[in-house]
């Protein structure tokens, strides 16, 4: 693990579930599958910076469908290092078995079904712990945050994709309603996100930044660093699930449309009907963009 400096540049889960690839109760192993395949390039940006050397021994605390796994097995080995793959549910650590079939580095990845706040491993285990959108599920951050540093070997990396800039792909003034759609949609998932993810899974607040918890878990050299997601129409297969998914699970959801400003759930409704004149993956003004955030520090 490289232990060079990064630079001081600097949603979508808790539910019981650590995997932290996409606000939803529970978890759809084909939609993290499609994230996965969404994300990729970015995953290998991220990867890329985070420069794990070869050999060297990776935690992945969350990790989901394993397109993230897979890719961080490819950068240490693939015949030697180890990544440790971990997640509550081991429905998901076999989705990530089956990413990770017919990976060259398969053989160097193990699996571990356990939870982020009591990991069962010594101190001074990994060079490099990542963790994915989960951290903010639990009900203390901090501590969960510490449980992550603790098992780092000296100068190791803790690494969080976390923060707050969600996906955009509308036009401010889509013909229906007020303009600005995208934007209260935004203010309906802060209140959502309060009231039925930190609101259900808090045992402590933490009302600080992402950096300072790294730094009040004992880390140095803190930075952080932000990766686009963006794509254009046309979009493939892969965007256009994505996107009717962020809009989809507002109408779907009793609780996320009980957030919604008076005449949205009917905007929503008829932009994502396929019947529908103002069906929304029929524009060819969509611009789909999301910033992907990285925290990280040294043990």
């Amino acid at each position: 693990m490289t232990t060079h400096d990064h630079g001081h540049n600097h949603d979508q889960h808790g539910h019981g579930h650590q995997h932290g690839h996409g606000h939803e109760h529970g978890f759809n192993a084909e939609s993290l599958t499609n994230n996965d395949r969404l994300y990729h390039d970015v995953y290998a940006e991220i990867v890329d910076w985070l420069a794990p050397t070869k050999g060297a021994s990776v935690l992945e605390a969350g990790s989901g469908a394993g397109g993230f796994t897979k890719l961080l097995a490819e950068k240490v080995g693939p015949l030697t290092g180890s990544v440790t793959a971990l997640d509550q549910k081991h429905e998901l650590l076999d989705v990530a078995k089956a990413t990770l079939a017919d990976s060259p580095a398969a053989g160097i990845v193990s699996y571990q079904e356990s939870d982020i706040a009591k990991l069962p491993f010594d101190e001074g285990s990994f060079d490099l712990v990542w963790s994915s959108r989960t951290i903010h599920h639990l009900p203390d951050q901090l501590a969960a945050v510490g449980e992550l540093a603790r098992v780092l070997k000296t100068g190791g990396w803790l690494a969080l994709r976390e923060g707050p800039i969600r996906t955009k792909f509308l036009p401010d003034d889509i013909g229906l309603g007020d303009p600005g759609l995208d934007d209260r949609l935004d203010v309906a998932f802060h209140r959502w996100f309060a009231s039925n993810v930190r609101g259900e899974a808090v045992s402590v607040r933490y009302p600080f930044g992402w950096t300072k918890m790294l730094s009040d878990a004992g880390l140095k050299n803190v930075t952080a660093k932000t990766f686009m997601l963006e794509a254009l129409a046309p979009f493939d297969d892969v965007q256009i699930s994505y996107m009717s998914r962020h809009l989809k699970r507002w109408i779907e959801d009793d609780e996320r449309k009980a957030m919604l400003m008076p005449g949205d759930a009917e905007i929503l409704e008829q932009i994502t009907s396929a019947t529908s004149e103002h069906f929304v993956f029929g524009r060819e003004d969509l611009y789909l963009q999301e910033a992907v955030t990285v925290f990280a520090g040294h043990a």
